[in-house]
């Protein structure tokens, strides 16, 4: 989905499309879910070994195809097979595009090249599924990818975008900033961690339990934050709480408004996103890895669980490691944009620069009135200060001699015209 949007126009707005995506994607899961859960009953009724297949390769080429044959409607298994057979294509597709697009993007080559390398190659990491022992390699693969590699890549995502973008930036506001994060990083990770593994590992049947202290520590340890933090409550939510999500989420959710205005439900939606990504999402999937790492531990996957077989199917897993994270390291420089990315995702600092504002002035707005022969603070600093023309003179000679910046305003000719 990411190497998708990257051909999506620098404004484009995502919110809706991703809705769609995630709506329709569960739309299908949904519907999908009686025709499957209907044939495994049906198996079962009928008494038939089958029904046992519930997941992976056997749900689909075990107990589907008998279903259908006990059923005696054949032709639901070809229109089953033709879809999964669509479905598989587009999947593949999709997961070379992803691949090609970056390869395309970093080094320049053509696609038809690039493309072509890569097919290559996937056939040939592929042409073992189709062996007489292919499946139950595939099973292994499919198993290995699913949980040693995909959820450990969705917990690496949620720690980068929620947990180290933005945080130097933050730390570097004030003393209380950094202290009021770091406080808030410890006292979330570790209870989480812990109450994860310990309650995957040796008291599986009170995760109840572990749903609530996991809620305790964390409010426990925004509290913490908060009091460290030495900042209004709005404050505090925003740069801390919201560190790192806070200025994703504005940026793509400002997109939305031709006029890029704040809307009703924005920041409803920025909640969601910063909660989700940053705390809910990573006690999920920590929850998921452990139990999957129980369950490998306490009984091999697989029909075939001991010699080769399961050494040739984690070669797989090394390879996808070596895909994901070599780029990682072998990249020593900043990627180059055509946009300015810092421009681009300057939403938060734009919000936090007119909230200031509205607070000001309603400050300003609230102060008592002057008494006679007294100015009020509002006049004292709208009301420009008027100078004599030596004095401008002057000015402006001590300002010839100040340390420029890119960013300061340069005059142009003598028409009294200013430019960025």
């Amino acid at each position: 989905m990411i190497a998708y949007g990257s051909y999506n126009k620098t404004k484009k707005p995502v919110i809706c499309d991703a809705v769609i995506i995630a709506m329709v994607d569960f739309l299908f899961s949904f519907i999908a879910g009686f025709g499957v859960w209907g044939g495994i009953g049906y198996l079962q009724m009928k008494d038939k070994i089958a029904y046992s297949q519930t997941s992976s390769v056997g749900l689909i080429f075990i107990a589907m195809p008998a279903a259908a044959v006990e059923s005696g409607y054949s032709g639901t298994l070809a229109l089953l097979m033709f879809t999964l057979w669509m479905i598989g294509i587009d999947s593949a597709v999709s997961f070379i595009e992803a691949f090609v697009t970056n390869m395309i993007d970093q080094s320049g080559m053509s696609r038809m090249f690039c493309a072509s390398v890569t097919c290559v190659m996937g056939f040939v990491l592929s042409s073992l599924f189709c062996s007489n022992w292919g499946w139950v390699l595939f099973d292994l693969v499919d198993h290995y990818i699913s949980l040693y590699i995909v959820l450990p890549v969705g917990l690496c995502q949620c720690i980068a975008v929620g947990w180290i973008f933005e945080r130097k930036d933050t730390a570097m506001r004030s003393e209380e900033h950094r202290k009021s994060m770091r406080a808030l990083t410890f006292m979330y990770w570790f209870p989480t961690i812990a109450i994860t593994l310990y309650f995957s590992f040796g008291f599986a049947e009170h995760k109840i339990w572990a749903v609530l202290a996991l809620v305790l520590t964390t409010l426990l340890a925004l509290g913490v934050s908060y009091r460290m933090s030495k900042l209004e409550l709005n404050q505090w939510y925003h740069e801390i709480v919201l560190c790192g999500t806070d200025k994703i989420a504005m940026s793509i959710s400002i997109l939305s408004n031709a006029d890029q205005s704040r809307s009703w439900w924005m920041l409803p939606f920025e909640a969601y996103f910063g909660i989700m990504i940053k705390y809910l999402n990573p006690a999920c999937l920590l929850f998921f890895i452990f139990e999957g790492l129980k369950a490998d531990l306490t009984t091999p996957f697989g029909i075939v669980n001991e010699g080769w077989l399961p050494i040739v199917a984690s070669m797989y897993v090394f390879v996808a490691v070596v895909i994901i994270f070599a780029p990682m390291i072998a990249c020593d420089y900043p990627e180059n944009f055509k946009h300015n990315v810092y421009k681009e995702f300057s939403a938060d600092d734009i919000f936090e620069k007119q909230t200031k504002m509205k607070a000001k002035m309603a400050k300003m707005m609230n102060a008592k009135p002057a008494e006679d022969g007294e100015k009020s603070r509002i006049e004292l600093m709208v009301k420009a200060p008027e100078f004599h023309p030596t004095e401008l003179k002057d000015m402006s000679a001590d300002t010839d001699r100040k340390e420029t910046t890119p960013m300061e305003e340069k005059k142009e000719g003598g028409d009294g015209e200013w430019a960025v």
